[in-house]
């Protein structure tokens, strides 16, 4: 196991996975590693830390080239209190089993919980707000094994769990949790820190997987298990491109998840949860199922979950033609211009919160997603045509071309050689952000204006930045280090980076997919995480970086920048397939 992720994830994801077993998303049990000591942050009301201690001082991972760190189970040789080890896992969805053995006899591993627990016959209680987080330890010398469980029912079930995961086979645990990682199919380019990142990133895939419940049926993903608890759709879109490398038919279920909650107008909601009645929720996101299917499918060779999702995705694409469709024959976001719980995030729909195209519009015409839904239909016709549906094929490549023909006709700026939104007076929303790159996506330019988008993507004074690309060009007066305003997206680089594939710009594609890898690669050897975005400048750390107007907790809704974000692991897992 000496090429494992070795890396304590500072601020990083812990949970149990739904390949395990099963999952209950309305009792979260989820942790975030701490950054100065071997221990855990619990996402819980009021928070509770864990940190392992001896001598009164603490555990400190060394990082070793044998240790592994991994979001459900962890080797970690440590130092600080003593030197010795630290090994653990999540035993199941409520508690997890840790163990230390020091190499100092006179020296008895100990726990540091904050706030002060109860101390009671078997161990010690913290009480929450509905919930009660037990620990039990059993100790000889200067080796010790400890429970950590919680229960949202009662104080004894949740000391009856951490007993269990006290006196549990630790060693056992931990040879079915590495089992994922042992099979997986690991591209044979890489070594060192980038196979040790992977190895991250199929963990962060595998904890982000909830199992079926209620009225869910199959397994489902988030974005990060804490605070995105829930089921998002343009991210399970991006999940599923990374899950078709480790496990195809978790790939499958998650695509099929998505619709379980469709509504009957064909609209699927911006996040829903299982065992919970769909709110008005006027949100949805970008439209990117088609694309995602369509990717697996060309590699798999498989058309099952095709052909079961076809009529779906069909119906999914009628609700933007009937709610997002302008009278101009493009289409537009909802903009959020009332008084909202997410602050600066006038352009949630679109994914793109607090970018600086949604700061003086109130309706628009959206670039992105009028080249999003070329993409779909271009995508739904490939589909048509893999299924037998050769009626339906023309169908949709005409609305494809109608779209691209808008697109170029409309938003199309031939001084700035570049595609805008418009405002709700039909004018350029003349802002350079990576919405104007979307319709490569959508193979909509002729060559003569992919080539200008190709110059814009490849300036270094406008979008290729020291860490590729800025979300905002840089000459822009609005660029900025704040969330949409500047920092480099994963998500986008690969979006963009099948769009300068679709016009044959292979050399410019390779060298946007693998300067994104090495970010991800350079801030997972500092820290341990992987992030939902970077610094496009490329030298502040993604924790510092401001998200919606304050860093962490000031920031965005009480949080910063997201460590460990699903849709990071995928895009670093699928383009590393990409390059074998």
């Amino acid at each position: 196991m000496d090429e494992l992720a070795n890396v304590w994830p500072r601020g990083g994801l812990f949970a149990f996975s739904g390949v395990d077993g099963a999952t209950c998303h309305g009792e979260p049990f989820v942790a975030a590693g701490l950054s100065d000591a071997l221990g855990w942050r619990f996402y819980l009301k009021p928070g509770v830390m864990l940190t392992l201690t001896a001598g009164g001082v603490a555990l400190v991972p060394r990082r070793t080239s044998y240790d592994f760190c991994l979001s459900d189970c962890w080797h970690c040789t440590v130092s600080g209190g003593a030197e010795g080890r630290v090994d653990g896992a999540f035993a199941d969805r409520a508690s997890l089993a840790i163990r230390v053995a020091l190499d100092t006899a006179d020296l008895e591993p100990q726990m540091l919980i904050e706030p002060t627990p109860t101390e009671t016959e078997s161990g010690w209680l913290v009480k929450g707000e509905a919930w009660w987080l037990a620990f039990a330890r059993k100790r000889s010398g200067s080796h010790a094994q400890f429970g950590v469980a919680i229960s949202y029912a009662n104080a004894d079930e949740a000391m009856s769990r951490a007993c269990a995961a006290r006196d549990a086979n630790l060693d056992s645990i931990m040879r079915e949790r590495l089992r994922f990682y042992v099979e997986a199919t690991v591209p044979e380019s890489l070594s060192d820190n980038a196979r040790r990142a992977f190895y991250k990133a199929a963990s962060i895939q595998k904890v982000n997987i909830e199992s079926a419940q209620l009225d869910i049926p199959c397994r489902w993903t988030t974005p990060d298990r804490m605070p995105h608890r829930h089921m998002w759709m343009w991210d399970t879109a991006f999940h599923a491109l990374g899950l078709q490398h480790l496990d195809t038919q978790v790939a499958d279920e998650a695509m099929r998840a998505l619709f379980v909650k469709q509504r009957a107008d064909g609209k699927l909601l911006l996040a829903v949860q299982p065992g919970v009645p769909d709110r008005e929720e006027e949100d949805t996101q970008p439209p990117i199922i088609a694309w995602s299917l369509c990717h697996q499918s060309e590699r798999s060779g498989r058309t099952d979950c095709l052909q079961e999702i076809y009529p779906s995705v069909v119906r999914y694409l009628e609700w933007f033609e009937r709610n997002r469709k302008n009278e101009n024959g493009l289409y537009g976001w909802r903009v959020r211009v009332n008084a909202d719980p997410i602050r600066c995030a006038r352009g949630g729909e679109s994914g793109m919160d607090n970018s600086p195209r949604f700061d003086h519009v109130t309706r628009m015409t959206a670039v992105d997603l009028s080249s999003y839904m070329a993409s779909e239909y271009h995508c739904l016709a490939k589909m048509a045509h893999c299924l037998g549906k050769g009626e339906e094929v023309a169908q949709w490549r005409h609305r494809r071309n109608a779209i691209a023909e808008r697109v170029n006709e409309l938003l199309w700026d031939d001084e700035d050689q570049f595609y805008y939104d418009l405002n709700e007076d039909g004018e350029f929303v003349a802002v350079k952000t990576t919405a104007g790159l979307m319709p490569l996506l959508g193979e909509i330019p002729d060559r003569d204006r992919a080539e200008a988008l190709r110059m814009h993507i490849t300036n270094p004074k406008e979008f290729w930045s020291p860490a590729p690309l800025a979300s905002v060009s840089m000459d822009e007066r609005d660029f900025s280090r704040d969330m949409w305003r500047g920092p480099m997206w994963p998500n986008v680089n690969l979006l963009v980076y099948y769009g300068l594939m679709a016009y044959g710009f292979f050399q410019e594609a390779r060298e946007l997919g693998r300067a994104t890898l090495r970010e991800i690669v350079n801030w997972y050897t500092r820290t341990g995480c992987f992030y939902e975005y970077y610094d496009s400048m490329g030298t502040l750390a993604p924790p510092d970086l401001p998200r919606k107007g304050g860093v962490g907790e000031k920031g965005g809704v009480g949080f910063g920048v997201v460590a460990d974000l699903h849709w990071t692991a995928a895009v670093y897992v699928h383009l590393t397939h990409e390059f074998g």
